[in-house]
């Protein structure tokens, strides 16, 4: 039995950490990926092919990669083509060819789990998913410290706000799409504290095998690779600036899906609650719109103006230049005034000729 485990959560949960975690213990991570910066020293081991397929498909749909708005899944599933489907059954069969446990991590495969889990039966693959999972404010305060633009630290709320709103979109979503599936949740802070027992979890859950042994004392490349100087923001929402109703909602988010990485991924309470919460967000979500409805009229007319005063400012295209046969003379030089004045002078000949 191959196997394809996808690696999802929303960005700066640790899906890097559970990725390179993976592939040190023996799976196959297909490369090339992503560098390692700042933001992540010790490398992402994300794919660059998968990260570039999933940009695709939000520029296609017209939402960010990590969307805040409910509607945004509806508008990815109407661009997801068979094209897309067969590609990546391509991507999959040819990195799996001699591997019979491959690795895929991208937080923005929320957008197209299904289409993960078809093109991976395609392929000949069993799918598995994990989804780590970290505490919503130290999320918005990673993504703060390395993503944020001076614009948006000058404003704080705008910046937290939809940030956890991001966080609760993609939560749910994430739940909801791989609920009935094979599947685990990983609390980020557990890799973290002690790797070995997540990991033996992993493998008596979804059917994992390393190719060395998580027993106490053993040494292993793991213990090299994981550090808990890692994370580096242990915030609360005590250091946020949310809205409460908003807060609400993405603590209850975590307390179910933290009910579910207890219980390997099924808890039916837990996944009820959770439907409840993305109803509960989505109505946050349309109050907030329709309270803005003055000013996203406005940001609306001024693209208008901002349009209209640009494409007054562009310059005409130039007229085409006339055909050669078409200058004056003057305007003719070097082989083509010799080739103009022979073709012109041919010309009047015959026509008098013609004339006679």
């Amino acid at each position: 039995m191959n196997l394809l485990v996808l690696i999802t959560g929303t960005g700066r949960s640790g899906t890097s950490t559970m990725s390179g975690t993976l592939h040190h213990l023996g799976l196959s991570v297909p490369g090339p990926h992503l560098g390692a910066n700042a933001s992540n020293p010790k490398g992402f081991f994300e794919s660059s092919w998968a990260v570039a397929f999933h940009k695709r498909i939000t520029a296609a749909a017209r939402i960010n990669d990590f969307d805040s708005r409910p509607g945004a899944f509806a508008r990815t599933q109407a661009v997801l083509t068979p094209q897309l489907r067969e590609e990546l059954t391509t991507f999959l069969a040819e990195k799996s060819a001699g591997h019979p446990q491959v690795v895929v991590k991208d937080p923005r495969s929320v957008w197209a789990q299904t289409l993960w889990r078809e093109a991976a039966a395609d392929a000949g693959l069993e799918i598995r998913y994990i989804s780590m999972l970290r505490h919503p404010a130290e999320v918005v305060g990673s993504r703060a410290t390395y993503y944020a633009k001076q614009a948006e630290e000058d404003q704080r709320h705008t910046y937290e706000t939809f940030n956890v709103a991001r966080w609760v979109n993609s939560s749910v979503l994430s739940e909801r799409e791989t609920r009935g599936q094979v599947r685990a949740f990983v609390r980020y802070t557990d890799l973290l504290e002690d790797w070995r027992p997540v990991l033996a979890r992993l493998g008596s859950e979804l059917g994992l095998s390393y190719d060395s042994d998580l027993a106490e004392g053993v040494p292993s490349p793991v213990d090299e690779f994981i550090d808990p100087g890692l994370r580096r923001h242990q915030v609360t929402w005590d250091d946020l600036d949310v809205p409460a109703d908003l807060q609400d909602v993405a603590q209850r988010v975590w307390d179910d899906v933290s009910v579910l990485g207890d219980s390997a991924g099924v808890d039916p309470s837990a996944s009820a609650d959770l439907d409840l919460q993305a109803e509960r967000y989505a109505r946050i979500f349309a109050d907030a719109t329709a309270v803005s409805h003055d000013a996203i009229e406005e940001a609306k007319d001024e693209a208008r103006r901002a349009g209209a005063k640009a494409a007054r400012k562009k310059p005409s295209a130039p007229a085409p230049a006339p055909a050669l046969e078409d200058r004056p003379l003057r305007d003719v030089g070097g082989r083509d005034l010799l080739r103009t004045a022979v073709g012109r002078l041919t010309g009047r000949i015959s026509g008098r000729i013609r004339g006679r």
